[in-house]
């Protein structure tokens, strides 16, 4: 057997994909739609449609002696082979059975025989088939791959089924519906030999370790899966899930048929929409289970498939256009439903397997699968057949309906005890689906497929714009990325993402790459406010690169946590004489957190050369109330004309007194922008009483401005004749006049206000005072 590698993995998971189409498309052809149709001409049964739906998986019982007996061969594909050709070549028949001059009972049994021997072959190697599979698909990639395998399968299916009604759907026109069904029987024999071929081209595996068994350690080994705690729970699960799937059967296409009169085209038609949801939904549905694990993907879809008959027993007998376009539209929802519960269902019997045994497990999982997917169709034939006697035939297929609805939600119940290793929660999963928008899974693709850095670059922002954290794990590698651009996009992203692995790689970052270090990385802890960021954060404050020291201050006032350590970086930060920002910036942290013990480092800071400190340690001083900063914020605004005086005077209006209102006038004087200007006066309005009400002034203006003082003076007025002077000159534009007028209306008047300095605005101020004067 020659060597095998990843590549030589990665040919034959390609041909064992068309492998599986091929054999869908011939699964299509021979069963479901096509054998109901064929049983219906026959005058078969419910209980007949029942049989030969069912009986396939009744004998999927034989799953496990043969995961046994395969376990004895060395070679996958010796074991495999006789099986599937044997499978293939049991429904060969089926093409000369429509014109066998034979009476219809003789047929449905000729054709219960075929079906019978067909499932014996495909079924003993099933599971020795879907193990080898297994072993070439890596554990973090199942769910894409067999996602991706799932929709080939069903794509190909729906065309090559559509195909096969239409051609059907024409014979019976002209009333050939013998030479109907042989043709379409044809074609499945056709693509199952094609698939053969597909089938031979995959390179065989070697298994590992063969296991020779007696019957007594075969016994055992079949017992083994039901010994184990956890995955019995995952079979009483696959039980319970598969008895409501299945309990309706065939009779969906039985209804469509009989009660319904839907064509052939239509009905398969179905499927074709149902494919196209599956091809859309798959790339999704496996992208979520690598991610959040099988168990909480399956919950919701579990949920979902439950809600699916719905659209059944809203059709209408005789409504053939609206029954057409309700099921052909509905069954697009359904597709991505199944596809979810196909993915899900077989991926969590192999994440729950294990690895040593895992044919066994496999085999005992699909067994119950097969065991309750025979019997419960069965179940609902027996049922349909019943109520046949004492309802409608519409009725009756309704009632069968409703009662699959009920079975399918009772299964997501079995689903809760169930261990998953490595699985999320569903609220996580949840939490994530709600999150999803088209701009997010188009950004997603992006990410995923371009090799553009400019793309690349744009579609990571709209990750962390649109909180897509399904797309988490691609931006914590695009950290990784070799364009600077990338790494720095995706730092920001992975903070608006708040991904519980953001801190730890972005720590990765800081530790093992501190050459490449931007200050997005150091902004990014930040943002996500760990406090496990605090101890390369304050190395970070040594760094030869002044941008990152100031990022790292920064960062520090967002996550530290006001302990010991962190106010000492901080406060040894601002006091640093050679870098202005540094000293700023520690400033604002040690505002933010709120710092009380810094009062010296602060108040001195209000006295340094550079306006973007004193600005900083103002700001401090007005958060904080450092009433004992006074003095020295006094001194600032005596010795500094510049911007930053205005915070300064702010910041005395906060922590000084009335006599202070002067000096604050004084600096409002002086300032040539409204921004500044409005700051003194803000500190003027803090000493009165009414910075709030001043604020709301500030922000108004023009006819909401002048309604606003009307309704702060209007009481006033009738009783104190000069507040309606002082209005009526600020409204004529002599706000000097107007100030003056409001002051000799007050009884008493602060320092500093009996001749104020002409400062624009003051009067909005004084306006909303009155009332503190009264």
């Amino acid at each position: 057997m020659p060597p095998i590698n990843r590549l030589a993995n990665l040919r034959s998971l390609r041909a064992s994909n068309l492998d599986v189409a091929f054999a869908t498309a011939f699964g299509t052809l021979v069963s479901g739609l096509f054998l109901v149709g064929f049983i219906q001409s026959l005058g078969g049964s419910d209980v007949w449609i029942g049989f030969l739906s069912g009986i396939p998986s009744l004998i999927g019982l034989l799953q496990i002696p043969g995961a046994i007996w395969g376990r004895r061969f060395s070679s996958y594909k010796r074991f495999v082979l006789p099986g599937g050709l044997f499978w293939r070549l049991g429904y060969v028949p089926l093409v000369v059975l429509p014109f066998l001059p034979a009476p219809p009972a003789l047929k449905l049994t000729l054709l219960l025989t075929c079906v019978l021997l067909a499932s014996v072959g495909g079924t003993l190697v099933n599971p020795v088939y879907n193990e080898w599979i297994a072993e070439m698909v890596p554990d973090n990639s199942r769910g894409t791959f067999f996602a991706r395998r799932n929709a080939i399968a069903t794509a190909v299916g729906a065309v090559v089924g559509i195909f096969g009604a239409l051609l059907l759907d024409a014979f019976r026109g002209h009333h050939e519906d013998k030479t109907g069904f042989t043709v379409v029987y044809g074609l499945g024999i056709v693509c199952a030999f094609v698939s053969m071929y597909f089938f031979t081209r995959m390179q065989d595996l070697p298994r590992e370790a063969p296991v020779r068994q007696g019957l007594a350690e075969g016994l055992r080994t079949i017992g083994q899966p039901f010994g184990d705690r956890n995955y019995r729970r995952v079979l009483i699960f696959l039980g319970v899930a598969v008895l409501g799937q299945a309990f309706a059967g065939n009779l969906f296409n039985a209804y469509a048929l009989e009660s319904l009169k839907l064509d052939f085209k239509v009905v398969q038609g179905t499927a074709v929409s149902m494919a196209i949801g599956n091809v859309l939904s798959a790339r999704f549905w496996g992208f979520l289970s690598d991610k959040y694990g099988n168990k909480p993907v399956l919950a919701i879809v579990a949920t979902l498939l439950a809600l699916n008959p719905i659209a059944w027993l809203a059709t209408i007998p005789g409504q053939g256009t609206y029954n057409a376009v309700l099921l052909l539209s509905t069954h697009v929802l359904m597709g991505m439903t199944w596809c979810g519960i196909n993915l899900c269902q077989f991926n969590i019997m192999l994440a729950t397997a294990k690895p040593a045994e895992r044919a066994s497990y496999i085999g005992a999982g699909m067994t119950i699968t097969a065991l309750l997917g025979g019997i419960s169709p069965l179940l609902g034939a027996f049922m349909m057949a019943g109520l046949r006697f004492g309802f409608p035939a519409v009725v009756a297929y309704k009632l069968v309906f409703l009662v699959s609805i009920l079975l399918r939600f009772a299964a997501v119940l079995f689903l809760i005890p169930i261990n998953e290793q490595g699985s999320t929660n569903l609220r996580t999963a949840l939490g994530a689906l709600r999150r999803v928008t088209p701009r997010g899974m188009k950004a997603m693709r992006s990410l995923a497929k371009s090799s553009d850095v400019e793309a690349r670059a744009e579609a990571i922002h709209s990750v962390g714009a649109t909180g897509a954290t399904l797309a988490a794990d691609e931006v914590i590698k695009a950290l990784h990325d070799p364009q600077p651009k990338i790494r720095r996009q995706a730092a920001e992203a992975i903070a608006r993402l708040n991904h519980p692995r953001a801190t730890q790689e972005l720590i990765h970052q800081v530790e093992e790459h501190p050459d490449l270090l931007e200050e997005e990385t150091i902004e990014a802890l930040g943002r996500v406010g760990d406090a496990r960021a605090v101890p390369v954060l304050i190395q970070t404050l040594q760094s030869p690169r002044s941008l990152l020291r100031r990022a790292a201050a920064r960062a520090l006032g967002r996550v530290g946590e006001g302990d010991e350590v962190t106010i000492g970086a901080l406060i040894r930060a601002a006091e640093d004489p050679d870098d202005v920002d540094l000293r700023r910036t520690a400033l604002q942290s040690l505002r933010r957190l709120e710092v009380r013990e810094a009062e010296p480092v602060i108040r001195n800071a209000i006295g340094d050369p550079h306006p973007s400190v004193r600005i900083a340690a103002a700001e401090a001083i007005a958060e904080l109330d450092l009433s004992d900063a006074a003095p020295a914020l006094r001194a600032s605004m005596e010795k500094y004309r510049d911007e930053a005086s205005s915070e300064a005077a702010y910041a005395l209006g906060v922590v000084g007194d009335s006599g202070d209102i002067p000096l604050i006038l004084d600096e409002a004087a002086r300032s040539v922008s409204m921004i500044t200007r409005r700051r003194c006066l803000l500190g003027v309005a803090r000493l009165l009483g009414v910075e709030r009400e001043a604020y709301r002034l500030m922000l108004l203006d023009g006819m909401a401005r002048d309604a606003a003082l009307l309704q702060i003076l209007g009481p006033e007025m009738k009783r104190r004749p000069k507040i309606r002077s002082a209005l009526t000159r600020f409204s004529s534009g002599d706000e000097v006049g107007a100030v003056e007028a409001l002051v000799r209306s007050w009884k008493v008047v602060p320092p500093g206000l009996d001749q104020p300095p002409a400062v624009e605005e003051l009067f909005l101020v004084l306006a909303v005072a009155t009332t503190w004067s009264r």
